[in-house]
């Protein structure tokens, strides 16, 4: 089927899953198999249980509803804010500033970089030992060796 549409329409439409068609003043769903955008106001819909010309005719003609909804970004992990944090570790000092964070086959590992000096920290629980948000401070305990 052809829906033309009075308004400009955009690639947004192609995420949608279900819209509704106006019979007898009646609103029926009918979930969308595959959208393809034609013109600015057309696209080329398919509809499940639409499956032939006749079923298809019977619809020209009728209004076409959709709700496009928007899903809110996933609040970002916490770690990932503390990019641009100051690394202090408790026996060495400043380390660096948090340039990323990365995950190594599951192992989630900071880089830390000072000058053209680079560390990798792991995540590992009790590394971190306090977390000054306000300051943008991380302070660590970094075992003997690990630089």
């Amino acid at each position: 089927m052809v829906l033309v549409s009075e308004r400009p329409l955009d690639e947004s439409l192609e995420r949608l899953n279900e819209m509704f068609v106006v019979i007898d003043g009646l609103h029926v769903p009918f979930p969308v198999k595959k959208i393809v955008l034609l013109t600015d106001t057309s696209a080329h819909i398919q509809l499940e249980f639409i499956d032939n010309r006749d079923q298809a005719l019977q619809l020209i003609g009728c209004e076409a509803l959709a709700e496009i909804t928007f899903s809110e970004p996933e609040p970002k992990d916490e770690r990932e804010q503390w990019t641009g944090f100051a690394v202090r570790d408790v026996k060495h000092g400043n380390i660096g500033i948090v340039q990323k964070i990365e995950d190594y086959k599951g192992n989630m590992v900071m880089q830390a970089v000072d000058g053209d000096k680079e560390i990798l920290i792991s995540l590992y629980p009790g590394l971190i030992t306090d977390i000054d948000a306000h300051a943008g401070i991380l302070h660590v305990a970094l075992p003997d060796g690990y630089f």
